[in-house]
């Protein structure tokens, strides 16, 4: 018990002071500085030495307990993730956004394919022993497409346009690249786990698991909240909580990863119940349950510094996956009546990978699907495309920031973002 309070104390003080010190925060997600805290263990040699003091993070008791807090947290964050599934747009936005977002999603899906059997071909290590070539290719076309909702919504914040037309054209873009994302991800482990039985079976479960959500549970979670008078009682938030997990359980138990039920039941859960008891659950869940989980992943990093393979497969992923996300929906948002300076500004924003990449590799890798060196050069690419969201999203939108938004009303303007 003693080990598990002070590496609990370690990893949510330490990364947060170091944030706050050297203003991190205003540069990167704080999950970040704690993918990179938990790598620089790893490199220091400080994990041999709180080993060697029964303090082991790599195995036994101690490390399974501290997975399994930050995969509760990750379970959480993405059935947050899923109660916001519907874009905020009405009208003819809807359907640009749609557009920006299936172009956007779906081409850069089809270029990181393409890149995953050129990987497969050149570096045999990266693909995982689970993995056939073309379940590896279509993983990595997945990884590339990712927009990060939770790091984009911060973003968007500090850059001052979370008000605007661009900022929630975005937002809802990301949304939706949410859905896809965990539809995809459910695809990919069906058949990547159909080696060792009948991919049908799987689907026949998820389908039978979806009309129970939808034609059943839904209903019944809409009945019961619209008679209750307080949706951010202690009893509704055990509901709340309970149905995402039940969920995630299922799925799990269907052959799919959990994450994806936990997706579902922020779907399907009642909005208002969610929101009610979101301030609760967003300071647990960040706080508390998710620095385990990156701290961790910064432990599981293979990175050569001298390697050229390594950085070979960092250049690669990360082209496809920065500058291909930003030419589709740049070029999307064009034809559909965005200037240039916008339509690259609304591609600057949808290439920012942040945690739901990690989240995503991590998945890839537990399944034996992803290699721990190209791993490690995913999390590099998830880190620079993160990195450079603001400052370039800025650069487009700073300047002639006054002129008005072709989408929604015709006087709808830009606010400049914080110089």
């Amino acid at each position: 018990m003693t080990a598990f309070l002070i590496s609990l104390l370690i990893f949510l003080l330490i990364p947060t002071l170091l944030s706050r010190f050297f203003n991190i925060n205003k540069l990167l997600p704080l999950v970040f500085l704690q993918l990179a805290f938990g790598f620089a263990l790893k490199l220091s040699g400080a994990v041999e030495w709180l080993q060697a003091r029964q303090i082991d993070w790599s195995s036994g008791t101690l490390a399974s307990s501290l997975e399994g807090l930050g995969w509760l947290g990750v379970v959480m964050l993405v059935a947050t993730a899923g109660s916001e599934s519907v874009p905020r747009v009405s009208g003819r936005d809807r359907w640009q956004v749609l557009a920006i977002s299936i172009a956007g999603f779906a081409g850069t899906c089809l270029l990181g394919t393409a890149l995953g059997f050129a990987l497969a071909q050149l570096y045999p290590q990266a693909v995982g022993p689970a993995a056939r070539p073309w379940v590896f290719a279509s993983s990595i076309g997945l990884a590339l497409s990712v927009t990060a909702l939770p790091v984009l919504a911060a973003i968007v914040r500090q850059g001052g346009i979370a008000h605007t037309s661009i900022g929630k054209m975005a937002m809802s873009c990301a949304v939706l690249d949410d859905l896809w994302l965990w539809l995809g991800m459910a695809v990919i482990l069906s058949f990547g786990r159909a080696a060792a039985g009948i991919p049908w079976q799987l689907f026949g479960g998820l389908c039978v698991y979806l009309a129970v959500m939808a034609g059943a549970v839904r209903p019944a979670l809409r009945r019961y909240f619209d008679a209750r008078a307080n949706p951010a009682d202690a009893d509704s938030f055990i509901v709340v909580v309970s149905v995402i997990l039940l969920s995630a359980v299922a799925t799990g138990i269907i052959g799919l990863h959990s994450i994806f039920g936990a997706f579902v039941a922020g779907a399907i859960l009642p909005k208002a119940a969610v929101n009610a008891c979101r301030s609760y659950l967003d300071q647990v869940t960040h706080v508390l349950l998710l620095p385990p989980f990156f701290i961790l992943t910064g432990l599981r990093l293979s990175i050569d510094l001298h390697s050229p393979q390594f950085w070979e497969q960092v250049v690669l992923v990360t082209s496809v996956a920065i500058l291909g996300k930003m030419v589709m929906v740049a070029i999307t948002a064009r034809l559909g009546g965005l200037r240039w300076r916008q339509s690259l500004a609304m591609g600057s924003l949808m290439q920012c990978k942040g945690l739901m990449e990690l989240i995503a590799i991590n998945i890839l890798l537990d399944a034996g699907i992803l290699g721990r060196e190209l791993f490690s050069a995913l999390a590099t690419m998830a880190l620079i495309s993160t990195f450079i969201t603001l400052p370039l999203s800025r650069l487009l939108l700073d300047r002639r920031a006054h002129e008005p938004v072709v989408l929604g009303s015709p006087r709808e303007v830009l606010s400049p973002g914080p110089r």
